[in-house]
């Protein structure tokens, strides 16, 4: 602990009050014996009772309304003494003390009787009223109770401080969160696509390396070419979180044709019209169409083997809509149907609502599954229509 904050500390507390007890006292034997007053009963009287009032500083912040009582009380004593020994200046510390630890230190209430009292044992004291000592009792007084109101003020924005700070970490926290759960379905969509496509693909080249050992080679090869395609987009998402920017508008709506090509060329029946003016939608909501296409590829490659996939992308002048429905499954199961742990369609609402956009899913009532988006050219513009 450095010097200063061991004065501080000693200060500050009731060791420092100690010490200006004794530092009085000593004075006071020290005066009272220079003019040769340390005898007859009337000065030991008055002089035990100012080492009284002296010694009730110890106790000013711990009890301030008992040390002000007792001090009164030895004030009071002192004044059946008729020797006038004690220096007046000198009683008038310990009254200043008490009476500014009355205002810092207890209720108003209690202050005020207590500062009544401490004021009425001085006046017994003086011997005669004197409307200064009300004046040397009050002044402290008021500039305790100043003291303590900014003393609560300081605690009350200290307090708000605090709280301030466990919000500020509750929202770090929940940018943290939100952030990872971002990227987490950033990920989802790439990987369980592409990992989709290639299952699908193994399987199929497995099965014909017996009987077409040339169409086996192709979907190996279509294997290859989905994987460095999942390389691209990882390292486009890696570009994302780098530079916290995003592709341009109509990158979403161009790369759903390399993404329906690529569908197709892994076995899935999938056509795609484009209708309109798909063109000139936000970054974000571009990003969101490319998302929802492919995951209504990848739910098809899970969930509905061998059905027809039919996406229609049709533009007007404020809004793009998405429909991707698929027939009921007519091949053997994929074996993907529990992977992803169905992330995928609370990951394009998201999408679509940080655009702006509505999307909506659901069964077919002649079997099947649609989905349905309406992603707006300006945000609040979007209504969809119900399912029929």
């Amino acid at each position: 602990m450095r010097a200063r904050d061991r004065v501080s500390r000693i200060t500050g507390g009731w060791r420092g009050d100690a010490l200006v007890a004794l530092g009085l006292t000593a004075f006071l034997l020290v005066f009272l014996a220079v003019q040769g007053l340390l005898h007859g009963a009337n000065n030991l009287l008055e002089t035990g009772c100012g080492i009284g009032v002296f010694g009730c500083i110890t106790a000013r912040r711990a009890h301030p309304q008992l040390a002000a009582v007792a001090a009164a009380c030895c004030l009071a004593v002192a004044a059946q003494g008729s020797s006038a020994a004690m220096p007046g200046s000198l009683i008038l510390v310990p009254v200043f003390m008490l009476a500014y630890s009355l205002g810092t230190g207890a209720d108003l209430r209690r202050s005020v009787l207590a500062l009544l009292i401490l004021g009425a044992g001085l006046q017994l004291s003086a011997g005669q009223f004197n409307p200064i000592v009300e004046v040397l009792t009050i002044g402290p007084w008021a500039v305790g109770l100043v003291v303590r109101s900014r003393r609560q003020i300081t605690e009350q924005l200290a307090i708000r401080g605090r709280e301030l700070e466990a919000q500020r970490e509750l929202f770090a926290a929940e940018a943290v969160r939100y952030e990872r759960a971002r990227i987490a379905r950033e990920l989802h969509d790439i990987v369980a696509h592409c990992v989709s496509v290639m299952v699908i693909q193994a399987s199929t080249g497995r099965r014909l390396t017996g009987t077409d050992p040339s169409l086996a080679a192709e979907a190996f090869d279509s294997i290859g070419e989905v994987a460095r395609q999942a390389e691209a987009e990882i390292g486009r998402l890696v570009e994302l979180l780098d530079h916290d920017s995003r592709p341009g508008g109509a990158d979403g709506i161009r790369l759903i044709g390399e993404l329906v090509a690529r569908a197709g060329a892994a076995g899935l029946a999938v056509s795609c019209r484009f209708t309109g003016s798909a063109g000139g939608l936000p970054a974000r909501a571009s990003d969101a169409a490319y998302r929802v296409v492919q995951e209504s590829l990848t739910n098809a490659f899970k969930h509905a083997p061998g059905a027809p996939v039919d996406i229609v992308i049709a533009g007007t002048s404020g809004h793009v809509e998405i429909v991707v429905h698929n027939g009921p499954a007519t091949g053997p199961p994929s074996g993907l149907e529990q992977a992803g742990g169905g992330h995928g369609l609370a990951g394009m609402r998201e999408r679509v609502a940080a655009c702006g956009g509505q999307i909506s899913a659901g069964p077919l009532a002649g079997g099947g599954w649609q989905i349905l988006a309406r992603l707006p050219h300006h945000p609040g513009q979007a209504r969809l229509r119900p399912l029929g």
